[in-house]
């Protein structure tokens, strides 16, 4: 299959580490991207794109440092911070395509309307890939691929939960997806709804112009700074020997990590999960914000009035100019038969995350449909590469039940160790993912050739 071709939806991480696969094997990328460059999530625009969807503000810093977010043959320049500002992530994805020469397989203002088997599917694997230009849905093309490569991402839909009212509230309200910085709420009472990363970044940057913020979280949120001891990412802390640890004591080490730095208790945080089960804030600020009083943490919203939020216990604040939903995405394949990727985690059924059980062609496969404990680059570059040996028939899936019965059983432990989280994807360690496609560092060569490595990798 050397020579054959490859469709590859969306032109993000995903789909750049994935066109590089391809290539690296001999295949022929074709890489649709609706917009008009490449970046996904971090080519940012002060206004919503068409069908866009998660989006960057631009106050944005990565949650991940550059060294666990970085290509595995793509490291970012020596003089990058830490932690980056958005512009500079794009940037480096900008440099990624043109090192690599990725650009070239791209078909930019490119939307893919729909993906089919051929006829000749049960025999060939074959797909037909019907397009569109973007902003002309009347000519319609049509291309036989031998492969699919599903890259557009997670955050495709922005979810906004139904809280009775809402439609008579009177002020201003939005997706954090809208959101690009805080100058609107200048002197306003606004509240942000959201546990995540997002919504602390909102709230915090909104009260440094607001009259007042309320922070609406409806089971807590535990607040991690980015840092470190002794000035560390926090997520170079996430070694094996950390993560091969029992679930109580890593738990017990992340509760203490998130009261170090501002009482929990105190301030209307504490979750009644442990923090593996629930969604942690990585945030340098809201603890600052919550300790002045400039943002004040409240219950999950139980209704709106036109000039009021009430919440679950009782309480409201009257006089509301605005609430920012931070309430994340939701999954969102409009371009194929939902049998075979629904927009729903409960019914997707992704073998090692990867490839749809429902197909009898190992021919289509989704990168990139996850959350990660831990940054999203190193794990779509190890997932493009195996589909693509799996396209090639260098690495073999094991019949439609074996997969299944794997699924059903990775589905069973994510939930037993991380818990449920609703309108979430498939949540997982990086540990856990390099664990499934059979990737063990061999910790005697680092003990004997580079010791200080040893303990980021001992199991």
């Amino acid at each position: 299959m050397g020579s054959k071709k490859v469709a590859i939806i969306g032109a993000g991480v995903s789909g750049l580490t994935s066109i590089k696969a391809c290539l690296e094997e001999g295949l022929q990328p074709v890489c649709f991207e609706q917009h008009d460059d490449l970046g996904g999530v971090w080519y940012y625009s002060d206004d919503v794109r068409p069908n866009q969807g998660a989006a960057m503000y631009r106050s944005l810093i990565t949650n991940s440092s550059k060294e666990m977010m970085s290509f595995s043959d793509f490291p970012f320049p020596k003089d990058t911070p830490p932690y980056l500002p958005y512009h500079r992530v794009y940037t480096y994805l900008q440099d990624y395509a043109q090192h690599f020469d990725l650009k070239k397989h791209i078909r930019f203002g490119t939307q893919v309307r729909r993906i089919e088997k051929t006829e000749d599917y049960n025999e060939t694997g074959r797909w037909e890939v019907r397009t569109v230009q973007t902003g002309n849905s009347d000519v319609e093309q049509k291309e036989i691929f031998d492969a699919i490569m599903v890259c557009n991402g997670v955050f495709a839909r922005p979810y906004v939960p139904d809280v009775p009212g809402l439609s008579d509230f009177s002020g201003v309200t939005m997706h954090s997806q809208e959101y690009r910085t805080a100058q609107q709420f200048t002197g306003k009472k606004v509240v942000v709804v959201g546990a995540g990363n997002s919504a602390g970044d909102v709230a915090a940057e909104i009260a440094q112009v607001a009259s007042q913020v309320y922070l609406s979280l409806r089971d807590g949120a535990w607040v991690l700074p980015r840092l470190a001891q002794a000035g560390m990412p926090r997520d170079m802390m996430l070694r094996r020997v950390l993560m091969s640890m029992p679930e109580f004591i890593v738990n017990k080490i992340i509760k203490g990590e998130a009261n170090a730095r501002v009482c929990h208790d105190n301030y209307g945080l504490t979750c009644p999960a442990e923090p593996l089960k629930h969604s942690v804030m990585a945030n340098d600020e809201i603890g600052y914000r919550l300790v002045t009083g400039q943002v004040i943490t409240k219950p999950q919203l139980s209704r709106f009035t036109q000039h009021t939020a009430r919440f679950e216990d009782g309480s409201t604040v009257d006089g509301l100019d605005a609430v920012v939903f931070a309430t994340g995405f939701s999954l969102a394949f409009n371009f194929s038969d939902k049998s075979i990727l629904p927009d729903n985690t409960e019914d997707l059924n992704l073998y090692k995350l990867v490839f749809p059980t429902e197909l009898t062609k190992p021919t289509l496969s989704v990168i990139g449909c996850l959350s990660t404990i831990g940054a999203h680059p190193p794990i779509y570059e190890l997932q493009a590469r195996w589909a693509v040996r799996v396209f090639l028939g260098l690495s073999k899936l094991p019949d439609k039940e074996t997969m299944l019965k794997r699924v059903r059983s990775d589905k069973l432990e994510l939930k037993q160790r991380f818990g449920y989280v609703k309108l979430q994807v498939t949540r997982v360690c990086q540990i856990l993912i390099y664990e499934q496609y059979k990737l063990k560092s061999r910790v005697y060569c680092y003990c004997a050739f580079n010791p200080r490595l040893t303990p980021c990798n001992a199991k």
